[in-house]
């Protein structure tokens, strides 16, 4: 047998280990994730309901975000792990009409609506942060409820194509999961449901978050540069500056967080969606040494993905040392609660 026969069965088999061992990663690393997902977005929303942080606008996108994680947590997360914990009751679900149609609207609604927050609040710490009064004007908690609550609506309504493109069909050997679209309406689905989520999800709102992102740390330099620029010692010992009245400690935490979640969404949206955009354009390799990487970069790049609604609470308790004081006076809040209940 010649080396490259031996090359060729070697990879044969890494592909079949690969095929064997993958899923099984993937059943325990959506079980890590769904726990910590659901730790950390309650949380982060019990945190940012907090008097210290309910009354900021960019707050009130965090805690947004938070509540959609959640719900990504339950409705998303939770059924990719349900067909390795209970096929039957997945397959129950995904085969009735109401829970094809449903789970397909979710899994397009709240990644969007998650994203979306996210720029909303990147866009609302660039306003924060900002010499111009008007800009700054628009960082404040009526217009993030105004925002916040137009961003749901168009979202879903914009969303209910999906329960159109769906439906229960009779399984094909070539396509088993009976959710999926009719051949009559599957390239109109193909562009909406998988081109427009991707690109939105994969590249615009990674864009919005770099550009916003560097405005942001434009701003922070150029309001310390001036503040060095017009800061002089009169000889009285008086310190005379002109600085940014919103760049307090606490906004200045608040851009500290949403600075490194922006690049870390960056980083967990873009694998997934390249793999998703993909597959649009092109077929599984058929070369047995790329199909092996390509398997292996696909589970890797849709832990990333379900990875990008889990890091919030972790990021946040990291990066700011007002959040995680924060949320240890919540702890202690709750402690003290529980001790008078037990005294009485």
């Amino acid at each position: 047998m010649s080396n490259s026969t031996n090359r060729s069965v070697k990879i044969s088999l890494d592909v079949l280990q690969a095929s064997i061992i993958l899923p099984m990663m993937d059943k325990y690393m959506l079980i890590v994730l769904y726990i910590g997902g659901m730790l950390g977005s309650l949380l982060n929303i019990f945190t940012f309901r907090q008097r210290k942080f309910r009354k900021n606008s960019c707050s009130l996108y965090f805690l947004s975000a938070s509540i959609t994680d959640f719900f990504v947590m339950n409705a998303v997360l939770m059924m990719d792990a349900l067909r390795y914990l209970n096929s039957s009751l997945f397959n129950l679900i995904n085969s009735s009409r109401i829970g094809c149609k449903l789970g397909k609207y979710l899994i397009y609604l709240l990644p969007c609506l998650s994203s979306t927050f996210i720029t909303l609040a990147c866009i609302d710490r660039f306003c924060t942060s900002s010499y111009n009064s008007r800009l700054r004007k628009l960082s404040q908690l009526k217009v993030s409820r105004i925002l916040i609550s137009l961003v749901v609506l168009i979202w879903v309504v914009f969303s209910i194509h999906i329960t159109f493109l769906f439906d229960i069909l009779p399984p094909t050997p070539a396509k088993s999961d009976p959710c999926r679209s009719p051949s009559n309406v599957f390239q109109l689905s193909l562009i909406i449901d998988g081109y427009f989520f991707s690109m939105y999800n994969g590249a615009i709102v990674p864009l919005l978050l770099l550009i916003f992102g560097l405005l942001i740390h434009r701003n922070v330099r150029l309001s310390r540069r001036r503040i060095a620029a017009t800061s002089n010692i009169t000889s009285n010992r008086t310190i005379i500056a002109t600085r940014n009245p919103n760049l307090n400690r606490h906004n200045l935490h608040l851009i500290t967080m949403l600075l490194i979640q922006s690049i870390v969404t960056v980083i967990l949206n873009i694998p997934y969606m390249t793999v998703a955009l993909y597959g649009f354009y092109n077929n599984a390799p058929t070369d047995q040494m790329l199909l092996l990487l390509y398997i292996i970069f696909v589970y890797i790049a849709r832990w990333f993905w379900f990875s990008n609604y889990v890091k919030t609470f972790y990021i946040n308790t990291l990066s700011s040392e007002i959040f995680r004081n924060t949320l240890i006076q919540l702890f202690i809040d709750i402690s003290d609660q529980m001790r008078v209940r037990i005294q009485q």
